[in-house]
């Protein structure tokens, strides 16, 4: 049995005054259903120390493989988000089957397409698109065509499937890496330069300017992607609201009671459609970005 603690990453949380539009277009482009459809409750606006927020509509998508992974809150105050350019979390990276057959389908009225498909850096057998979405988010549309060791990561027959990396921008790899992996409490992460195009298009870099990058495997087939970008702006958000754009990642967490006692976080319980459990923590990581770890 693994000894890793996190994971799998269970999703991913929007906050956006574009609601109808942003789920529309994953509806519509990317092959999503409606899953869940209600309002923010008082438990959970508190729990996310956001106030202003409950009573806001909010909505549960689930990719074309039935995962309902994607969380979209409706904030009419959030400000537009600066994609690429903030420190926090800086893009959401998702399985599908065939990113040609993905870019064919996309409505540039509705996602912005930032890079075309094309094969990383990294491995022949990746080949990616990135796009804004409606919320100012940044999406990685990745086709897994074989293994890629030494990363476990997901292949998937569906148009549309599970995030599996939430990349993160951070002012200091090795101090978001430290945070991670004391969480974790297993794997070493793996850090190494890359280049990013789309970073490298976004901050007026040279085509072949590469970044200090750390990713850390985590249970079920994940990882969390550490990009250090200390130009990047500082995250902020709205007191009494959550973060515009991705507002924060969802993962599963084997042992709460022991990240409780690391870092001094109150677990919060409570029922919510888009949780597997009831026991859950909020944590802020070094860049600002809010996670949240629920007992799975």
């Amino acid at each position: 049995m693994s000894q890793r603690q996190l994971g799998p990453i269970l999703g991913a949380t929007l906050v956006t005054r574009h609601f109808d539009q942003t789920s529309l277009a994953y509806c519509q482009q990317l092959g999503f259903t409606l899953s869940y459809q209600g309002t923010v409750s008082e438990a959970l606006a508190a729990f996310w120390q956001a106030p202003d927020l409950c009573g806001n509509r909010l909505q549960i998508l689930a990719a074309a493989n039935s995962d309902p992974w994607l969380r979209m809150v409706e904030d009419p105050n959030a400000p537009d988000n600066k994609p690429l350019q903030r420190q926090g979390w800086l893009a959401l990276e998702t399985n599908v089957a065939n990113v040609d057959a993905v870019r064919t389908a996309i409505d540039p009225e509705q996602f912005t397409v930032m890079g075309e498909p094309a094969y990383l850096q990294l491995s022949d057998a990746i080949k990616a698109m990135q796009v804004i979405g409606p919320a100012g988010e940044v999406s990685y549309l990745t086709e897994i065509q074989r293994p890629v060791p030494p990363f476990e990561l997901p292949q998937t027959r569906h148009f549309s499937a599970s995030i599996f990396i939430p990349v993160l921008a951070v002012p200091d790899r090795q101090a978001a890496v430290d945070f991670y992996q004391n969480l974790h409490n297993a794997d070493k992460a793996l850090l190494f330069n890359t280049k990013i195009t789309v970073l490298n298009k976004t901050w007026q870099k040279a085509p072949d300017q590469q970044y200090p990058v750390a990713t850390l495997q985590l249970d079920g087939l994940c990882l969390f992607e550490i990009d250090e970008l200390p130009q990047a702006l500082p995250l902020t958000k709205a007191a009494g609201s959550l973060p515009s754009g991705i507002a924060l990642i969802s993962c599963i967490c084997k042992d709460l009671d022991r990240v409780a006692a690391l870092t001094g976080a109150s677990i919060h319980q409570f029922h919510d459609p888009y949780y597997p459990s009831d026991r859950f923590i909020l944590l802020t990581g070094t860049a600002g970005e809010l996670i949240e770890l629920v007992e799975g």
